[in-house]
């Protein structure tokens, strides 16, 4: 075992600037799917939206966004990140310009819509990247070194965005990342290419020597505990970066002004965070944990932070609930990743975009439903209601984890 990394080559230096173009392909990805958020308020004092039509839009991105996920795995596994990257990119840009032409509703649940589908390939396509290019014992690190650029879209968006709109109009906070999205696709173009080869870890998994198909991948108990862990959690995600904004303007009185100088810090924080975590999940592994086991314990860990949820309508003063987001954000952001990565650790390399995207497409879906409903559950319960419940999520999904992967010994993949 110990001989295992003398014998895999060394990382490439086209490995790490691959990882950075991903990175911001994740970064582009935000502002896309951001901006809208941002412009909450802007656009319902411009169009006459209510919350429950904002809660539509949400939806209408929503749902194809998960039905998206099933679909994008597969066509990366068969198709490669070098071709699929940039179909998403360009595909993403091209709606993202759209919007900025939109007028009235429909026009903007149309391309809603379209960036649903196109964006479901990001997440995966990202990881697969990850497992393309990296040795398995050093993908937490490549993880945490590719957050800086993803993440820069949720601490970019808000000041950039505000900054935009306030200088030539909300309409330029679309242009401008639509843009910037067609070059980025053009430099993956001319990078992605003759991948390294690297010595596969033993299989830890019943999933890993199982068909690629489908209907098999379903049938996987081991699979099963990561599908309603990550169901269970990502509304609460999905909920924060959508309805943040609006909560800090409308419940807060927070500035538009204000929101674009403070509305990236739990985005900065929570990119901290993850860095972090992802690192020190290698760093278990080098001290001879398995991948599993690491990431596991450090997702049950953080899932403990969940609470601070529930003091939030509790608190008035902008720089407190600015500090529970920070943990909260952090907490979510950290589930969101290391459970990509704990589902990579136990699938072989050519099915992991497939299963990237089955975990993703279920949390998206449950996402879909909470915002669909958000609108009207606001008008009928206020936001305490929403953050009490939200709570909840992520120590449930912990519990999840526990009963499928260390109820008893041998349980699952996961020891």
């Amino acid at each position: 075992m110990p001989q295992v990394p003398q014998q895999q080559p060394r990382i490439p230096f086209r490995a790490w600037y691959i990882l950075a173009l991903a990175g911001m392909a994740g970064m582009m990805y935000y502002l896309d799917r951001q901006t809208l958020s941002v412009l909450k308020t802007t656009l319902k004092g411009v169009f006459g939206w209510s919350d429950i039509e904002y809660g539509w839009l949400t939806a209408i991105f929503m749902v194809p966004y998960t039905i998206g996920y099933f679909f994008a795995g597969r066509l990366i596994d068969r198709f490669g990140t070098r071709v699929m990257m940039p179909v998403f990119l360009c595909t993403m840009s091209a709606v993202t310009l759209l919007t900025a032409s939109s007028s009235q509703l429909w026009q903007f649940a149309a391309c809603r819509m379209a960036l649903g589908f196109a964006g479901a390939g990001v997440v995966p396509m990202v990881m697969v990247t990850i497992v393309t290019w990296f040795p398995h014992d050093r993908r937490g690190t490549a993880n945490m070194f590719s957050k800086p650029f993803s993440s820069a879209g949720n601490i970019l968006v808000t000041p950039l965005a505000v900054s935009l709109a306030t200088a030539f109009g909300w309409r330029w906070a679309f242009i401008v990342p639509g843009l910037t999205g067609v070059a980025l696709a053009l430099m993956w173009i001319m990078a992605d290419r003759n991948p390294p080869q690297y010595t596969a870890p033993a299989a830890t998994s019943p999933v890993a020597s199982a068909s690629s198909s489908l209907a098999s991948l379903l049938r996987n108990r081991t699979l099963w505990g990561l599908i309603l862990a990550r169901a269970i959690s990502d509304p609460l995600w999905f909920f924060l970066m959508f309805w943040q904004p609006g909560y800090l303007q409308e419940e807060l009185d927070m500035s538009f002004a204000k929101l674009g100088w403070v509305g990236w810090i739990p985005f900065a924080v929570s990119l901290v965070m993850n860095m972090v975590l992802s690192r020190f999940s290698d760093v278990l592994i080098d001290r001879g944990w398995t991948p599993q086991k690491g990431r596991l314990r450090l997702l049950q860990l953080t899932a403990c932070l969940s609470p601070a949820m529930i003091i939030m309508p509790f608190v008035t003063s902008h720089a407190g609930v600015i500090a529970i987001l920070c943990v909260v954000q952090a907490m979510a952001l950290v589930w969101f990743n290391l459970t990509n990565l704990l589902m990579a650790d136990v699938m072989p390399r050519h099915q992991v975009g497939t299963c990237v995207g089955i975990i993703n497409a279920c949390g998206a879906g449950t996402g879909a439903l909470v915002n669909f409903t958000a609108g009207w559950l606001l008008a009928q319960f206020g936001y305490p209601a929403l953050f009490i419940a939200g709570a909840l999520l992520h120590p449930l999904a912990a519990g999840v984890l526990w009963w499928f992967y260390q109820r008893r010994p041998g349980s699952a993949a996961v020891q």
